[in-house]
Order: C-alpha cells, then structure tokens, then sequence
C-alpha cells in the first residue's frame, strides 16, 4: 500500500437525533493517522451512527465534525479524504468483482486496472476477480468490498464490523489488513464487537453505551472486566495468554441456567 498524507477525522460534543430519541449525546472523539481506533459497545450504543456521522451521511444537531481542526463541508472533499464500509453491503446489479471494486476509484477520476487489481490481490479475491459478486459467498463477498475500500488514496477508512460474515482465519486477515493500512498513515476506525480483535490490533478504543462515550484510551486501559461487566450485562472472566489477558464473557451467576 503507498504511503498517504496524516490525517485526522474529530467529532467534537456530537449530538445527534431521530425524532424525539437522542442518539448520541456529547460525542468527542478522534481518529488519528497511523492508528486503527476500534468503537465496540453493545447493540443500540450508537456505534453506527458515530460512524455514519463521521463518513458524513448524517448531520449533527449539535457539535461538529473536523477534518484537521476544519469543518469538512464539501461533498467532493469528503468522498476524496474518506472511504466508508457500512455495516451490510448490497450490489443490485451482478456486476463483476472488478467492476465493483473500480467504484471505489470513482471520486479519484478515471478507472486504474492495475490498481484494482493490486486491490484484490492485497485481499485474497484476485482468483474470482471475473465472477460476478452475486455468485459469492459472504466471506468472499466481504473481501471484495473491502478491496473496494482500499483501492483509492482516501487517508481515512471506516469500516461497520467488517468481520461480521468472516471465519476466524478471515477476521484476522482483515483486521492485519487494516493495521497494514495505519502503518502507510491512514486513520482506520473500525466498528467491533470481537474484544480479542480490539485488544490485538487496536491502538486505540472507544466504548460506547447509551449513545454516549463511557471510556476511551489504549486497550489495556479500557478493555478490563470490571469495566465491561456492567455495560454488557454480562461477567468477564480475565485469562492469561500468552501474556495477554484474553477476556471470556459468561451468563451472570444469578442467571445462569
């Protein structure tokens, strides 16, 4: 992967609405080049919206989104600076792999084969690249979008669970992919729900409950049981491997079956 500009994407003091429910409330954040931030939370915690907000698909009702300290306002300018992988992926026409990751070039200028190509070789779907997507299985259809992800020159990569259709082999190479992307200068914000792949690959978590941030910093500091257990509902039991403290949820004991 070639090396990109520094880069760093700020939410500060986001509030956010649907309706009459808040969303997210008094959201501040960062994403900074070179590091791979990992968002995890419980379902409903606002995970998804942070990120919609910040790949600038929904507006603030309050606080702002910053691009270096700027307000990034210019649709061109997002779609140039940010790359965005939502949480489902659907192509409605069969295209083919090639076609589809060629879309990710599309706010570059013209198409680039040798790009896509290099592309879906970084993440293991050169061997179908002429099939069409509909004819994949989820896991290979996974990489074929995030070969769509990479292929452009954006510095900044968000990605909603992007592991989510992945076996464990799958999973780890995805996430080594985007610690590779860091490494080059981008800024990788990824929406997790597997704690073992934040504490691995993550320079930085942000936990989310209720639409707010209940704790963010390395993953040693905010990836400790005592911490998780309430917001989870769940125990956390911490075990040694290899060094690492490897955390195993189970069923509270008073709900135990």
């Amino acid at each position: 992967m070639a090396r990109v500009g520094c880069a760093m994407l700020e939410l500060a003091g986001v509030h956010y609405s649907v309706g009459a429910k808040t969303v997210l409330q008094n959201v501040s954040t960062a994403f900074q080049s070179g590091q791979v931030t990992g968002i995890i939370g419980p379902n409903g915690a606002g995970k998804t919206s942070l990120l919609r907000l910040a790949a600038g698909l929904q507006r603030p009702d309050g606080g702002a989104v910053l691009w270096d300290g700027a307000p990034l306002t210019a649709h061109h300018a997002w779609t140039q600076k940010l790359a965005y992988l939502p949480q489902f992926q659907t192509v409605a026409w069969p295209l083919s792999c090639r076609d589809v990751v060629g879309l990710g070039l599309l706010p570059f200028g013209a198409p680039d084969a040798d790009k896509v190509m290099a592309a879906l070789e970084t993440c293991g779907a050169a061997s179908f690249c002429d099939r069409t997507i509909d004819t994949l299985s989820g896991g290979e259809q996974a990489r074929v979008h995030l070969a769509r992800l990479l292929v452009g020159d954006a510095s900044c990569l968000l990605l909603d669970e992007p592991v989510q259709s992945l076996d464990a082999a799958g999973a780890l190479a995805v996430m080594g992919l985007l610690r590779q992307a860091a490494r080059t200068g981008r800024a990788v914000a990824v929406v997790l729900h597997d704690l073992h792949l934040a504490a691995q690959f993550c320079d930085h978590v942000v936990l989310m409950d209720g639409g707010t941030i209940c704790a963010q910093g390395a993953p040693d500091e905010v990836l400790s049981a005592q911490r998780l257990s309430p917001i989870f509902g769940v125990e956390f039991d911490a075990i040694d491997a290899s060094g690492h403290a490897l955390l195993v949820a189970r069923a509270k004991t008073s709900e135990a079956i």
